[in-house]
């Protein structure tokens, strides 16, 4: 830059170009580069995206004044993005206040992040009635929920709750009053005591459910949906809840993955198991993960063309037979899996005669059974086009078409 011939082209930009180019930026760094020179002074009061987190857990005072310094700074702009994620903050009210504060300043997108022990904080009514809110994202153990009785969430289309601790139960009090709501995530860690949820949304196209337990003695939460254009689902459950689906006609692609080690909670596992299930039939794709899953709790899946199954150890390959024989219109199979005993099926599911066109098998290391599956599929799959086998490196070693006449060889 000594270089008199050498052009400061960033620094040349519009002010629009550089509020964006620094909105990318955590606010502490964004403002520091005001010293840069006159021309970056006054750039970073513009931006409209604010980023505060206090990675210092030790210097929580000097968070705070400097929190209340960017957002009380004369002639602000309307904020587009609020994040603010900060543990060890006990002053909830100056919490409670930058909250409010970024509502008054037209927040399209809120994420917040508190952890804490001790008393609760509750969120503001004023995010509930918030005009401009499209986006809420809140990551908390001490964040309660009591929403007005009506007006809430004119505009928000994406909520994301991430919740542990005794409060999850008044997460429940969100899920019904999000009357344009598009996008769901829930993930809870529950604690000392079950919870049920009722998710009511006209709107809802995307739900993603994750349940965590700390003691295997919980669990048995239920869980009402009402979503008529839910198009994705998706679960993710240590202890599998009791799951009412209503309205699902319109979904398409469903993941579930039960990672359930509770043998001795089998009976209310495989009853609840079958109740999933029987809601999510008529999907058009299906990722199926399961350690403990019989293959009487199956439905008949007759609009299913993808279908990816992930098995472990202690499994059969009657479970794949089983998905085979109720999916007759199965056009795409993947399977992951680990070490399994085969045994030769005496019938041939409809859809490999029919409609089979891919098949995908990974993880595969060559051992006898995974080769009598892989003849198997290979053999019956009279309209099979493709069949690719991966290793564990995901290294694709073999590749059959039946279009170039090749035959398979291992």
């Amino acid at each position: 830059m000594s270089n008199p011939s050498v052009k400061d082209r960033i620094s040349g930009l519009p002010d629009p170009v550089l509020c964006h180019l620094l909105s990318f930026l955590p606010t502490k760094c964004a403002m520091r580069c005001s010293i840069l020179s006159t021309r970056w002074k006054n750039i970073w009061d513009s931006v409209p995206n604010l980023d505060f987190e206090n990675k210092d857990k030790s210097d929580s005072v000097g968070f705070m004044n400097f929190v209340d310094h960017i957002l009380n700074f004369p002639g602000s702009v309307d904020i587009q993005k609020f994040r603010l994620h900060c543990s060890c903050v006990g002053d909830y009210t100056r919490i409670d206040g930058w909250i409010r504060t970024a509502i008054r300043r037209k927040a399209v997108e809120l994420d917040i992040g508190v952890s804490n022990t001790g008393k609760t904080l509750e969120l503001p009514k004023s995010v509930f009635t918030c005009k401009t809110l499209v986006v809420l994202k809140v990551k908390s153990n001490v964040i309660t929920y009591n929403p007005p009785t009506s007006g809430c969430f004119p505009s928000l289309k994406f909520l994301h709750i991430t919740a542990e601790g005794p409060y999850c139960d008044s997460v429940e009090n969100l899920l019904s009053c999000c009357p344009v709501l598009e996008d769901l995530i829930i993930d809870i860690t529950l604690g000392v005591r079950n919870c049920n949820f009722k998710i009511s949304a006209s709107e809802l196209k995307r739900l993603s459910i994750t349940f965590h337990h700390l003691s295997i003695q919980l669990g048995g939460e239920k869980v009402f949906i009402n979503a008529p254009k839910l198009e994705n689902f998706d679960v993710k459950e240590d202890i599998l809840a009791n799951y009412c689906l209503e309205n699902a006609k319109s979904l398409v692609k469903a993941n579930v993955d039960l990672c359930c080690y509770c043998v001795h909670r089998d009976v209310k596992f495989v009853t609840n198991a079958t109740a999933l299930l029987a809601g999510i039939s008529n999907v058009k794709c299906l990722c199926l993960s399961a350690r403990v899953l019989r293959d009487h709790c199956l439905p008949a899946f007759d609009n299913l063309s993808e279908l990816k199954l992930v098995l472990y150890d202690f499994y059969n390959w009657d479970l794949l037979m089983k998905l085979l024989d109720k999916s007759p219109n199965l056009e795409h199979l993947v399977l992951e899996h680990k070490e399994l005993r085969w045994h030769t099926p005496e019938y041939v599911p409809a859809c490999l005669t029919s409609h089979l066109k891919t098949i995908t098998i990974r993880g595969f290391k060559g051992y006898q059974h995974e080769k009598k599956v892989a003849r198997f599929l290979f053999e019956n799959g009279i309209v099979l086009d493709k069949m690719a086998i991966y290793n564990d490196f995901g290294e694709e070693f073999t590749l059959f078409q039946r279009g170039l006449g090749t035959c398979l060889a291992i």
